[in-house]
């Protein structure tokens, strides 16, 4: 009888998750109770990475059981099992390990001179060739008005040429919300896909502050950082005597390894405001300017971009008219492998964005594969675009 009932449980336990299982995650600060945002969860059996939004929600649709890894750069890194999360909403509480205050690093070479041989190696560690399925999202408003969105699932197979990086960009499917017009939206642009990968691999977003020339310009400097001791934060600031469109950097990196965690950088309200200049039509002034790139460390084999968000916004004059455009762009990997795929040449996507593809809508491919959860302003935002676009 024992036997027939352990037989028994086994055939169930195999039979209740021959489903697929939804989990929703709501990610919270155990001492704020404040949501989180940009927690990666990767599923450690598939390699499939999500990232929580603005209220900390993250949604995993799981066809087997798994360990899922919980990493963020401000808090414990912890392994849970899929199979103790058995709620409708799933709260995990993170531990914030602050608990001193950052110190400065002292060292015989010049920062800058450590920042180029940290992009140095990290250039040469990251898991190239290798196979990048990642979600796209952006949002475009002009004048304050939602005026377009676009999403997709893109392929990106990335290959070593020589001393640079080539990409083969395949679509899965994606879709436009929203019309442009040729006249006063010329401006609008969205993620470059030809590009994109060369620069998150090639860190182009730091060449600004790796120039020699620049060394004067800015104060250079490393700290630890308390949240993780095997991280420093390198910190870049332009001197304010400087002018010129210069931003902030702040490079997180694991000190042990040498290679880049974390980039942060952005442009200060003031100086953009400061060098800006109204006059002169068609000239694009901008007002806010701010990046974030995540890459994913996991032993010595794997090292890749999970994440990157950007904002833009600016203002050009036309014919006489002020146009106020802004730009928000989100990037996840929601796949990773190494395993690289056989495809037609005729397939590979050659345009510069999305935006000047078709709609290829064969599944609710954002609700499903995304990796990143809409938030309700983000969906209402859709929403705005989505009336207009069906009447």
């Amino acid at each position: 009888m024992r036997r027939i009932c352990f037989l028994f449980l086994i055939v169930f336990s195999c039979l209740s998750f021959s489903q697929e299982k939804e989990l929703t995650i709501l990610f919270r600060d155990i001492e704020t109770q404040l949501p989180v945002d940009e927690v990666t969860l990767t599923i450690l059996r598939t390699k499939e990475s999500f990232i929580s939004n603005a209220d900390g929600m993250v949604k995993v649709i799981l066809k087997r059981p798994s360990y899922l890894e919980v990493s963020h750069s401000s808090y414990k890194k912890f392994i849970v099992k899929s199979i103790t999360l058995n709620e409708e909403e799933n709260v995990i509480y993170l531990e914030n390990t602050v608990n001193k205050l950052p110190e400065i690093i002292l060292t015989k070479d010049h920062p800058q001179d450590i920042l180029k041989s940290i992009v140095e190696n990290s250039r040469n560690k990251l898991s190239v060739p290798s196979n990048l399925r990642v979600y796209i999202r952006e949002f475009f408003k002009k004048n304050g008005a939602n005026i377009l969105y676009n999403d997709g699932l893109v392929n990106f197979q990335i290959l070593k040429e020589k001393s640079s990086i080539k990409t083969d960009i395949l679509v899965e499917q994606n879709r436009v919300l929203g019309v442009l017009n040729e006249k006063t939206d010329k401006d609008v642009y969205g993620y470059n896909l030809n590009n994109l990968m060369e620069n998150y691999y090639k860190f182009k977003y730091l060449d600004e502050i790796l120039d020699n020339k620049v060394k004067n310009k800015y104060d250079f400097q490393i700290k630890s950082y308390p949240e993780n001791e095997d991280y420093y934060q390198l910190l870049v600031k332009p001197l304010e005597e400087e002018s010129g469109y210069l931003f902030n950097y702040t490079i997180l990196y694991d000190h042990n390894k040498r290679i880049i965690v974390e980039i942060d950088n952005f442009i200060t309200p003031e100086r953009a405001e400061k060098n800006s200049d109204y006059s002169i039509s068609g000239k694009k002034n901008v007002f806010k300017s701010a990046f974030k790139m995540t890459y994913r460390i996991k032993g010595n084999e794997e090292y890749y971009l999970v994440y990157a968000k950007e904002e833009i916004g600016f203002l050009a004059k036309q014919d006489k008219e002020m146009i106020k455009t802004e730009v928000r762009n989100y990037f996840v990997t929601n796949k990773f492998t190494k395993r690289m795929f056989t495809y037609d040449v005729k397939d590979i996507f050659k345009e510069k964005t999305l935006l000047n593809r078709n709609n290829t809508i064969l599944t609710d491919f954002w609700n499903i594969d995304s990796g990143l959860v809409l938030t309700q302003e983000e969906q209402d935002f859709i929403d705005s675009l989505t009336t207009v676009y069906e009447e």
